[in-house]
């Protein structure tokens, strides 16, 4: 299980009646982490977080929804942000997201989630400029 599941299950813990999912917090942590300077991310990294979570793997541990259904999943996951006023998504298609977290969405995770897990978190994700 990647520790960015981890970190979100507890923020979910902390914050139960945030209306959000793990799904939408892993890639609320995803936005937050911001791995690039232009803000753009590609989808393939957060569809490889997912496959490797237990919240999309079948009892057997195995995955039953295709790359297509993940990048749904995420595209889904955005529109429930972004309808809560945590993102602010400039773009999205099949293979990029261009986007930034609100300062709802900077204060949520900073007030859900202690700063030595945030470091966990972003070197997961390859903060890498």
């Amino acid at each position: 299980m990647p520790i960015v599941e981890l970190v979100a299950k507890k923020a979910l813990e902390r914050n139960p009646d945030i209306g959000l999912d793990v799904v939408d917090l892993i890639v609320l942590l995803w936005l937050f982490s911001n791995p690039y300077d232009n803000h753009r991310r590609q989808l393939s990294s957060m569809r490889n977080i997912l496959k490797m979570s237990e919240v999309l793997k079948t009892p057997g541990g195995g995955l039953d929804v295709s790359e297509e259904e993940i990048t749904q999943i995420v595209l889904g996951s955005l529109q429930k942000l972004k309808k809560k006023k945590l993102v602010y998504i400039r773009s999205a298609g099949v293979h990029y997201i261009n986007g930034t977290l609100t300062e709802s969405g900077i204060k949520l995770v900073n007030d859900s989630v202690r700063t030595p897990l945030l470091k966990r978190v972003t070197a997961e994700f390859g903060n890498n400029p």
